[in-house]
């Protein structure tokens, strides 16, 4: 039986881990409680993507750790023995293990950033795996710290299952979060989609299921949860965006055009890359795209053609609907005007605009809204 001594500590860790993700400094009062009652020297907390890391907590240590840990690429199994000696999920891995792993893993760079920063002996265990992502949690000693005993073990793993609980609480608040946001969206009536680190579509906003289930053939869609473009060089444009947004990309902004030539359902998708929590666990969406059809688009966005063509209120708005892919007909209708009167307003605007052509002026409305 678990001596009085261990069942108040293990219940002193239980109760810092749950109260983790709800409190300022939650994770690192757990960490640094975890740490001491293991006899270690740091407690880590350490999220792995498919190429890279995307968190490595570990409380009061220096910096440069961490830029050192990525310098040498210490997510990769080959260069880390410790994280080639994972095992399933909350199954305890220890010094026996590493001196396994070792056999067929490591570097020398990675021998010597951990001999550094005191993590040779400790031990371990994976708390969330699948999805593209391992989460994983450790206690490191040093040399001098010796190993682990079995009393270390065990309340490492009494410990490990409420960290599990806590780290899934927060990822639960990381989605409710993204539903409520989009929910914001929502009471101003703006299609918002919000996407996560793997590029996929973790909520949106009603207007935003409007556009991607357009029957009359709208410009975007979900294609197994990912936003796409119908157009496939629209596609590849978003894409790019896209891959630029999470790169870390503040804030771009892109025509999407219509399927095909003489629909009307453009629309305008803008970036924007998201602030990051500093305990930001990889759950929580990484870019919004508010995506505005051509009708919906607000008089400030006509502002900067005004400015830089010279253009009246009439023939900016005129532009980008021109630049969004619809036909004479259909802006002619949409202004109440007649054809004729559209065609001097047309080449008002392309003599001010300094192009001979309405795809000169397309590119240069491109150009001028990003």
């Amino acid at each position: 039986m678990m001596d009085g001594l261990f069942a108040r500590e293990a219940v002193e860790v239980e109760n810092a881990f749950l109260a983790a993700p709800f409190e300022t400094d939650g994770w690192n009062a757990a960490l640094r409680l975890f740490a001491r009652r293991t006899g270690a020297t740091h407690a880590q907390l350490l999220g792995i993507g498919e190429q890279a890391a995307l968190f490595n907590f570990m409380p009061d240590i220096d910096a440069s750790y961490q830029r050192e840990f990525i310098e040498i690429e210490g997510w990769r199994p080959e260069v880390n023995w410790r994280v080639a000696a994972s095992g399933p999920s909350l199954e305890i891995r220890h010094e026996a293990h590493y001196e396994i792993a070792r056999t067929h893993s490591g570097t020398a760079e990675y021998e010597e950033h951990v001999r550094r920063w005191g993590g040779v002996n400790g031990c371990q265990t994976a708390l969330i795996e699948g999805d593209g992502l391992l989460v994983g949690m450790a206690v490191l000693r040093s040399e001098r710290d010796g190993r682990t005993s079995e009393r270390d073990r065990k309340l490492f793993a009494a410990g490990a299952r409420h960290a599990l609980a806590a780290v899934r609480m927060q990822r639960a608040m990381a989605q409710r979060g993204a539903q409520m946001t989009a929910g914001a969206f929502d009471a101003i009536g703006v299609a918002a989609f919000l996407i996560d680190r793997h590029g996929t579509v973790v909520a949106q906003s009603a207007a935003a299921e409007a556009i991607t289930g357009d029957p009359a053939g709208g410009a975007l869609r979900l294609r197994r949860g990912r936003l796409g473009a119908v157009r496939r060089d629209a596609d590849t444009l978003l894409q790019t965006a896209l891959g630029r947004a999470l790169g870390g990309q503040a804030m771009q902004q892109y025509w999407i055009g219509p399927p095909q030539d003489g629909d009307s359902g453009g629309v305008l998708c803008e970036l924007f890359r998201m602030p990051q929590r500093e305990w930001d666990f990889g759950f929580e969406p990484r870019v919004l795209v508010v995506a505005r059809r051509a009708a919906d688009i607000p008089a400030m966005r006509a502002a900067p053609l005004r400015a830089a063509l010279g253009l009246t209120h009439a023939e900016a708005e005129i532009a980008l609907r021109l630049a969004n892919g619809e036909v004479r007909e259909d802006i002619a209708a949409g202004r109440g005007t007649s054809a004729q009167t559209l065609a001097t307003q047309i080449k008002s605007i392309l003599r001010k605009s300094e192009v001979g052509r309405e795809a000169e002026l397309t590119a240069l409305v491109n150009r001028l809204l990003r």
